[in-house]
């Protein structure tokens, strides 16, 4: 019988968000506001006794590592991180990033992510929305280290010693929960986004690994016409450079659509293989076919496979990182969670499932997602 030694997979978070409606004008709003109920807990299996993928928050002793993560541990630690202010979180955006690019930051001291709610009427440049703060998404930081055991003890009688593995996702799940079929609630969990920030612990500039991940990758318009108001469709203001071009006054002043925020966003897809003929929506709303990319590797017995992909011209490696030899640094691993405003998403009332960024809040306030990540190590004999 062949031992399954060195097998590790650490099964990570399941997130459901929950909405209720804050500020509707007419029956649409823009990005809508919702509370979020966070069930979330990491679960670790490992076969065999030479080696275990383990975990623990940034900040914690030694004596915290192990292979599970409890849903109390999480909620508790973004609530005490200030992320999830009563569990209430709200749509919004970063604005253009690429599949690889980190979350843009914001101040010198102490910088945090820099992202925006929503739009203000009227108002096309992104930088004067208003901040997204901790409590408008949910994020949270691990250490994994490989411990293994060769049975040869050491001048301390110690068999066990951290050892560099690659480390991959082998499952990202992003889904509607299942109350929402109950509830008469639509999936929103194609505005889902997982964002995936690794590191060595004691060199993040130059190891640094950065994957913005979706349901099905690709491309999200990061700007376009709105209808904020809900009244004479896509939302005017008047634009010239004299005094008063605001209100309609002034040399040249004249009347425009408003086009909100500018860029695109790129995601990773949550699969294994790359898909040819994606389609997407643009900041016009016209259909487009794109390439997009996995982030997950597959997972075939005690193998893993799929371990690049081809992006057209080089073969990429998928891992996100590797744990450390030693016990002086490890894999960072940072996992920022929210629901993106600019997601195009069907108004299921319309007779032509009209797709838009403005909402149709009664469909989607209230409607629950869970997403779960697994991370994996190869196996030894398959190295």
């Amino acid at each position: 019988m062949k031992l399954n030694k060195n097998k590790i997979i650490v099964s990570a978070l399941a997130l459901a968000i929950g909405g209720s409606l804050a500020g509707s004008v007419g029956s649409t709003i823009a990005w809508y506001q919702y509370s979020t109920r966070a069930n979330v807990s990491f679960l670790g299996q490992a076969s065999g006794i030479s080696g275990n993928l383990q975990m623990r928050f940034v900040g914690e002793t030694n004596t915290a590592w192990r292979t599970r993560i409890t849903y109390t541990e999480i909620e508790n630690k973004l609530i005490a991180g200030g992320y999830l202010n009563e569990k209430k979180v709200t749509p919004m955006t970063f604005g253009a990033l690429d599949k690889d690019a980190d979350i843009p930051m914001d101040g010198a001291t102490t910088p945090a992510p820099l992202g925006y709610i929503q739009p203000a009427f009227g108002v096309a440049n992104m930088s004067q929305w208003t901040k997204a703060t901790k409590k408008h998404y949910a994020q949270f930081e691990l250490e994994l280290r490989y411990n293994e055991r060769d049975g040869a003890l050491d001048t301390n009688d110690n068999d066990e010693a951290n050892v560099q593995k690659d480390v991959y996702l082998s499952k990202l799940l992003i889904q509607e929960d299942y109350t929402n079929a109950a509830a008469d609630k639509e999936d929103l969990s194609d505005a889902v986004r997982v964002h995936i920030h690794a590191y060595k612990s004691t060199d993040e500039a130059n190891t640094k690994v950065n994957k913005l991940i979706s349901k099905n990758g690709g491309t999200t318009a990061t700007s376009g016409k709105l209808d904020l108001d809900g009244l004479d469709g896509d939302d005017k203001a008047y634009t010239g450079t004299d005094d008063g071009a605001e209100f309609g006054f002034g040399n040249g002043t004249s009347l425009d659509y408003v086009v909100y925020g500018s860029g695109e966003q790129t995601a990773y897809a949550a699969n294994e293989t790359v898909v040819n003929n994606h389609k997407y929506l643009d900041a016009n709303g016209d259909e487009q076919t794109e390439t997009t990319y996995p982030a997950l590797v597959t997972s075939d017995g005690n193998e893993l496979k799929n371990l690049k992909y081809n992006d057209g011209t080089n073969d990429v490696d998928k891992k996100i990182g590797n744990t450390e030899a030693g016990e002086d640094a490890y894999l960072r691993v940072r996992v920022t969670i929210w629901v993106e405003g600019w997601q195009k998403l069907s108004d299921h009332a319309t007779p032509t499932a009209k797709y838009s960024s403005i909402w149709n809040a009664a469909q989607y306030a209230n409607s629950k997602f869970n997403v779960g990540i697994q991370f994996a190590v190869q196996d030894a004999f398959a190295e």
